[in-house]
């Protein structure tokens, strides 16, 4: 039994109704269950659970899928966790659960031993080898000392482009197996050949939650090379989701038993000088941007998390991004700000860590800080008022907890020298003919939408899904080649080639397993469960296909027309011909009236 049938298995099991009843409260309305969505803040519901199709919706943050993609999202869990979750919580038995997930367990394993040899080639490169001078005395100049070198195990990637591949094939390990290790990459002329994805860096040993080396990030030791970038990370493997784990976490989980505050910094250097002060409390963002998965991570191992990012504007503005996904997850955060745009790096070298207490000491909660920087910037006219208001109402989107709501309104109403109710009316303001971001009072459900047209494209698709016997209008029109929007093509493509022909044949769920993507399976389920009704969807969809091949059409002439001039320049008289012809019979195709019946 694959993987695909055991999550199956489960789905069909399983009420989705029911799983995510227990963590949203769900109100019957008509065919569907409605709530507010446990993914975003809103006070009108725009999450919609569909029983009958086993699906769900989030009309607002546009969030959907089934019980399993609910889980993981919810749970913060991977896909095969979430399967193992809802088996062990509803006693559902797994046929070949055992074998299946020793085979899994195989090749993670395998994986893991690849990345083991690989941290002891880098180990042993740095420390022995003549060619890790470079890397040692880096590390003298960043003043790190030699019991953190060694506790991270760091290492140095020799500059050779097959150095660790020769280590590995000697190991035992095959090209194929490193590469989906993320330590090798494959070439892209020839896919038999392979090479080092690390040269000339500093290797930082990346850690799981068991303290198991599961990825690698490397720092560039060269000035000259130019075109590489500064850092280097591991891709995602089987055993690494870099937008789901944190570099130093279990160290700093540990450290955090006693006090349960952590510092975030961005840098692996920024992270080990605090290690080389005694400081473990802290962990880093793994080269990309902070995740709502790391925050909840976050959440478990402290009550309040302090941002420590470079003091330059790069490492302000990445502070501020992240607020959101701390409000959202009612996870208390501060900020401390370096001086003269230092990072922590450099200000624990020039001030010590006496003085970096103090800063945490003196820390300003997170949420305050963004709200006097955007009124400190008020100047005095109307309209920069009306701007920093709307600048400000994400922020009370996503703010649950009263007292730092309290806290805001208090510190705009004093700014603006007008009342908190004031304050807060205007931040729950819209403009007229915006889309309402989920404040209305009415009891109806929100359907907000992106604020763009829809294409003729999205048009067909949307009647395919809700009117699926006009599938096969479409299938015989042959005019998925004109769809230009790539995920509505997939989706209309899959339609076509399941031979949906009548309402009785499709299954939504079905055509959703089908679907490999999680932004197809967001797509889909918003088309699937937002209402689409027309009086004659037969005679709009010929309307709809005949101006999409029109379009095509079109555009192709013209195509067709620069080609010409270029073969009149040339003077290709069989050329000219040939494209003559075609324009020809593109415009004889495309005149109105002279259709298929099925367009």
């Amino acid at each position: 039994m694959t993987d695909s049938d055991i999550a199956t298995l489960v789905k069909q099991a399983v009420d989705i109704v029911e799983v995510i009843g227990r963590a949203v409260r769900l109100r019957r309305s008509g065919n569907r269950h409605i709530g507010l969505c446990p993914f975003h803040q809103e006070k009108t519901p725009s999450f919609q659970v569909d029983a009958e199709n086993q699906l769900y919706y989030c009309f607002g943050c546009q969030s959907g899928g089934d019980v399993l993609s609910f889980v993981t999202k919810h749970q913060n869990l991977t896909f095969p966790d979430a399967v193992k979750y809802l088996a062990d919580r509803y006693n559902i038995p797994l046929p070949q659960k055992e074998r299946a997930a020793h085979g899994d367990l195989e090749e993670r394993g395998r994986i893991l031993a690849a990345i083991g040899c690989a941290a002891d080639f880098f180990y042993a490169r740095l420390h022995f080898a003549p060619e890790g001078r470079a890397a040692r005395e880096y590390i003298d100049r960043r003043g790190l000392p030699a019991e953190v070198v060694e506790s991270q195990r760091l290492g140095y990637a020799p500059p050779r482009w097959d150095g660790l591949f020769e280590h590995l094939k000697k190991s035992g390990i095959q090209p194929a197996l490193a590469a989906k290790a993320g330590l090798l990459s494959q070439s892209s002329n020839d896919s038999s050949k392979f090479f080092d994805r690390f040269r000339n860096r500093l290797i930082f040993p990346i850690r799981d939650e068991r303290d198991i080396i599961v990825a690698f990030g490397g720092r560039i030791l060269s000035q000259d090379e130019q075109n590489e970038p500064k850092y280097l990370n591991s891709p995602e493997t089987p055993v690494y989701h870099k937008g789901r784990m944190l570099y130093q976490y279990s160290t700093a989980r540990q450290a955090c038993r006693q006090v349960r505050q952590a510092l975030l910094v961005e840098g692996y250097m920024d992270l080990l000088a605090f290690h080389a002060k005694g400081f473990h409390r802290v962990a880093a963002t793994l080269g990309t941007a902070l995740t709502s998965q790391q925050v909840r991570l976050l959440s478990r191992m402290c009550d309040e998390v302090v941002l420590a990012y470079d003091g330059d504007d790069a490492g302000e503005k990445a502070m501020l991004r992240a607020l959101p996904l701390f409000l959202q997850e009612e996870l208390s955060v501060s900020c401390i700000r370096f001086p003269d745009g230092l990072d922590p790096d450099d200000f624990l070298k020039k001030f010590g860590l006496a003085e970096l207490e103090r800063l945490i000491d003196h820390r300003e909660e997170l949420g305050t800080y963004a709200v006097r920087k955007a009124v400190s910037t008020w100047d005095g006219s109307s309209a920069e008022r009306v701007r920093i208001f709307s600048e400000l109402q994400p922020i009370f989107r996503d703010v649950r907890q009263p007292l730092l709501k309290s806290e805001y309104l208090r510190i705009i109403a004093d700014r603006f020298s007008i009342t908190e109710e004031v304050s807060e009316a205007q931040l729950l303001h819209e403009k007229r003919g915006r889309p309402d971001s989920g404040h209305r009072r009415s009891g109806s459900v929100n359907y907000s939408k992106p604020p763009q047209i829809e294409s003729l494209e999205e048009k067909i698709l949307r009647l395919m899904i809700k009117y699926p016997t006009l599938v096969e209008c479409v299938r015989e029109s042959d005019v998925l080649g004109c769809f230009e929007e790539s995920k509505l093509a997939a989706i209309a493509g899959l339609l076509c080639q399941a031979g949906f022909c009548s309402a009785q044949e499709f299954s939504p769920s079905s055509l959703y397993d089908l679907l490999r993507e999680s932004d197809l399976h967001e797509l889909y389920t918003r088309y699937l469960l937002e209402p689409y009704e027309l009086e004659e969807p037969e005679i709009q969809l010929r309307d709809w296909l005949e101006a999409l091949i029109k379009r095509m059409a079109k555009k192709r002439s013209k195509e067709l027309e620069q080609c010409l001039r270029e073969a009149e320049r040339k003077g290709d008289r069989a050329q000219i011909t040939d494209i003559l012809v075609e324009i020809r019979n593109l415009r004889a195709k495309t005149n109105v009236g002279d259709f298929p019946d099925n367009v």
